[in-house]
């Protein structure tokens, strides 16, 4: 049955911690060559939640696949009830090839998500794994103004080495607080993350995306990076996770020119998927 293998299936939520170790696949199938999901964030709403995931052909990331589709089930009674069916959108331009998908899911509880993927031979392959989705989010939501956060910038902390644990930070990240990117009437990207102290192949390469991101648009935009850590030995967390409400990290919201969430990521974020967010906000 479709909702007994759904329901057994360890979904692996790949967002750091700080005991996060490598990316391991959830299986879908066994063998050597089964295809299998790694689901790549968490906190998802109701409504067209984004939701990233990685599909691995035994222990080999894909990132060649012709299509997926992914189909919604709603588990909610005994039967499972397909829904949406769409096609997700692949992201190779990031140290491991992701895919994004925004499933309608019209009520709160969990839901399975069945996925045929077309490998680029043309064979066809099945998975599934579920997620569950909350009228409730805990992170900022799309739609609202994220808590005014006075988090440390070169202004009140100079030594850039206290602010982040990037190994090649870029200072233009640290200059403005998210109060200060609020009243600005720019549209911002602020990302929660750290990139020292993440291991996974998944969550580390973030601020690089946004670094990327910043070369190009950062006449137009406001760009914030929040260490996760206020100090670094010992590991303390900062109060920013706190105050956004922030269980796992790395998140990267990008906020329009009124300060409203419109965009909220949670996992890998390519600069391709981070530029495609911003478009709207910087066209003429």
């Amino acid at each position: 049955m479709f909702r007994k293998s759904l329901i057994i299936l360890i979904v692996l939520l790949a967002a750091c911690s700080p005991t996060a170790g490598t990316l391991t696949p959830t299986p879908g199938q066994s063998g050597p060559s089964a295809l299998s999901v790694a689901v790549a964030s968490n906190d998802f709403a109701t409504g067209a939640p984004r939701v990233p995931f990685v599909l691995f052909l035994g222990s080999q990331p894909i990132g060649d696949a012709r299509s997926v589709t992914v189909t919604a089930f709603d588990l909610s009674s005994g039967t499972p009830v397909p829904g949406w069916s769409g096609a997700a959108t692949p992201f190779t331009d990031y140290e491991l090839p992701y895919w994004v998908v925004l499933p309608e899911i019209p009520s709160p509880g969990y839901w399975g998500l069945g996925v045929i993927v077309t490998l680029s031979d043309g064979s066809a392959m099945p998975a599934q794994f579920t997620i569950q989705a909350m009228a409730d989010v805990s992170a900022p939501a799309v739609g609202e103004a994220p808590p005014a956060l006075e988090n440390r910038t070169l202004t009140t902390e100079p030594d850039l080495a206290k602010l982040t644990s990037d190994p090649a930070p870029e200072a233009g990240l640290y200059r403005l607080t998210v109060a200060e990117a609020l009243a600005s009437g720019k549209p911002s990207v602020v990302v929660v993350a750290t990139p020292g102290f993440c291991e996974s192949r998944l969550c580390a390469p973030v601020v690089d995306s946004v670094k990327a991101v910043y070369a190009r648009l950062k006449d137009q935009v406001n760009f914030i990076h929040i260490e996760v850590y206020q100090t670094f030995d010992p590991l303390v967390y900062g109060p920013e996770m706190d105050a956004w409400h922030l269980t796992s990290e790395p998140w990267t919201f990008v906020l329009d020119r009124d300060g409203k969430v419109v965009h909220r990521l949670g996992g890998p974020v390519s600069p391709e998927e981070l530029s495609a967010a911003l478009a709207p906000l910087v066209a003429p």
